[in-house]
């Protein structure tokens, strides 16, 4: 039996992390869970955040989950020691903030670095905080919250002027026309690129953070020696699965647009 890892998100944002770390390690089981009932996270409090964000690793890790992926901005940002403290040691948790930031200050075409991201997100720091630990002085971040975004998005996945008419509101004003790259804060944003490339110039590098993120999580797999290999008499065995707080319609098709229409999807309500 693969134990698998636990990947969790407010909504339908964290499948772009799932996606990512399904293609990069296709031998690993994925357990997702959504918190549907409680989204957006971005405009709770960080004391609501870290409670349900800890509610939900107690779930994973008790699930048999080998290790546990933030897959929300906002949750990294105000609840990682929490949600490490639940964890423990010995169950690696990936978050959505040092492993980009950490690629992003590695890379020298990369000076003035732009951010976006839920008013939990931004409000926390995290970003700067650790952008300034990473000894890159070169490094400038310029950041902005776009709240109503990751809302516009879960709602209006499927409605191409929804989200975009959100953007032109957050970016048309230029405000990130001197960047060489911009991080995209939230999970639910990647689903967005294509809108947000027509109003950046084009030398403006979008970072792929779900990539970086699962690249991250492979790394640290193989160095616990813990990744799932190519044994054949285990690929049979591997299973994705979509737990969420609340079936709605909306994450319902967001998964089967990311994983296939055969995808298990199941209500489990945490207490």
């Amino acid at each position: 039996m693969i134990r698998p890892i636990g990947i969790f998100d407010s909504g339908i944002g964290g499948l772009t992390v799932a996606r990512a770390t399904c293609d990069l390690l296709p031998n690993e089981s994925i357990l997702y869970y959504g918190d549907t009932a409680h989204l957006p996270y971005g405009d709770k409090s960080p004391e609501l955040i870290r409670r349900y964000s800890t509610r939900i690793a107690k779930h994973l890790v008790t699930s048999g989950c080998k290790a546990i992926v933030i897959a929300c901005n906002s949750a990294s940002s105000n609840a990682l020691d929490e949600i490490k403290s639940v964890v423990g040691s010995s169950i690696p948790v990936i978050d959505m903030v040092h492993p980009v930031v950490e690629a992003v200050s590695s890379d020298n075409s990369c000076g003035r670095v732009g951010l976006i991201g839920t008013r939990a997100t931004i409000s926390s720091g995290l970003y700067s905080r650790v952008f300034q630990n990473t000894g890159n002085s070169k490094a400038e971040l310029l950041s902005r919250a776009t709240p109503l975004l990751a809302s516009a998005i879960e709602e209006g996945f499927f409605n191409d002027t929804i989200p975009k008419a959100v953007l032109e509101a957050y970016l048309e004003d230029g405000y990130f026309d001197s960047v060489d790259s911009i991080i995209l804060g939230c999970t639910h944003y990647p689903l967005v690129t294509d809108k947000l490339r027509k109003l950046l110039p084009r030398s403006v590098k979008i970072i792929d953070s779900p990539y970086i993120v699962a690249t991250t999580l492979k790394a640290r797999l193989m160095e616990l020696g813990i990744e799932a290999g190519p044994n054949s008499d285990l690929i049979h065995q591997v299973t994705n699965r979509f737990e969420v707080s609340d079936l709605t319609e909306n994450f319902k098709i967001g998964a089967q647009s990311f994983f296939g229409s055969g995808i298990d999807l199941e209500e489990v309500v945490l207490v």
